[in-house]
């Protein structure tokens, strides 16, 4: 039996132990045995709805007896739970983003490291089917040599001049900012796909005071090592979306959405001009997602019994974390901002 903990016991840790312990969609041989977190009002919860033991202290939580620990705290706690971790020789699954700053989120991943702890974050575009068949197809070359790729998010919780105050707004000192907050999944496929970040720049638009150096409408450009450029977009908002694309020199690829069902968009080369393009089905079924639990958090387990690498170590997402920040500078100072 593989007995974890869960660090922050907020909705996100609730409804993941929910899918471990009651629906059982990781098999039988996982199970949730403790949480921690900092407000008793979730310990409460913990230990009368879900009937595991609740501590206040991440240390608590360690000495439990773990054989694996989620961490999905408030990002300003990242760095204390993994280090944590570290210590103790526990593997870990992350929420992103990695840490709030560059500093923290290197002596995470050189702690880490140093343990030889299986590791994963949890970055979700990289378990969508859509988006990995995106990868794929620029990855095998069909797609040609790579030009672009673009992603949008419009993913959010309201507008702050509507009422709305989402902690990432309201308090940018614990959650980053926007950008580092949550900007960050897509920031993550480009590069993901694309490969490392040469420069970026970045605009935000926002209704929040001056002095909460808020994002809220936040659009960049980036130009990639490999001469390919892309452009991406998150903001707050009511409205729901999330397309994507790839182009290359042998033909384009990109999402689209319709009854909750996404398909992909398929043109190459030597095709008619102006002919519909072919559609392709990535096989997610968001249904049968919903089944199977977090796709993340399956991944992380199905190679920590393997006792083999995620595919998506924390030292990739630190590098992310670096665009984000690079990102940041750029909208808040002006001008394009170098990727070193």
């Amino acid at each position: 039996m593989l007995k974890g903990g869960v660090f922050g016991f907020g909705g996100v840790g609730q409804k993941m132990t929910r899918e471990t312990n009651r629906q059982k969609c990781f098999g039988d041989d996982v199970q949730i045995v403790a949480a921690c977190n900092r407000g008793k009002e979730k310990r409460d919860i913990a230990e009368r709805d879900y009937g595991i033991k609740a501590y206040e202290k991440v240390e608590d939580l360690v000495a439990h007896g773990l054989d694996f620990m989620l961490i999905l705290s408030n990002n300003q706690a990242h760095k204390p739970a993994a280090l944590a971790c570290a210590k103790a020789g526990i593997p870990y699954f992350i929420e992103k983003p990695l840490a709030l700053t560059v500093e923290e989120g290197t002596e995470m991943v050189e702690a880490t490291e140093k343990a030889g702890l299986i590791n994963g974050v949890n970055y979700s575009l990289r378990y969508s089917a859509p988006y990995v068949k995106m990868k794929r197809m620029a990855d095998s070359g069909e797609l040609g040599k790579l030009l672009t790729v673009w992603a949008n998010n419009f993913r959010g919780h309201g507008f702050y001049v509507n009422g709305a105050r989402h902690r990432a707004i309201v308090d940018p000192a614990e959650s980053g900012g926007w950008i580092v907050h949550h900007m960050c999944h897509i920031v993550d496929y480009c590069i993901w796909v694309a490969g490392e970040v040469d420069e970026v720049y970045c605009a935000v638009q926002t209704t929040a005071p001056k002095e909460l150096m808020a994002e809220e409408v936040c659009w960049a450009t980036m130009k990639f090592k490999n001469g390919a450029i892309g452009n991406m977009g998150d903001q707050i908002g009511i409205l729901r979306e999330h397309p994507g694309g790839v182009i290359g020199t042998k033909g384009g690829v990109s999402m689209a959405s319709a009854l909750g069902k996404t398909l992909l968009r398929y043109s190459k080369e030597g095709d008619v001009e102006f002919a519909p393009a072919h559609v392709l089905d990535p096989g997610n079924d968001e249904d049968e997602t919903d089944k199977r639990g977090d796709p993340g958090l399956r991944h992380f387990l199905e190679r920590l019994r393997a006792g083999k690498p995620t595919d998506v170590p924390v030292r990739e997402a630190l590098y992310s974390l670096k665009v984000c920040h690079a990102m940041r500078k750029s909208a808040h100072e002006g001008g394009a901002v170098k990727v070193r």
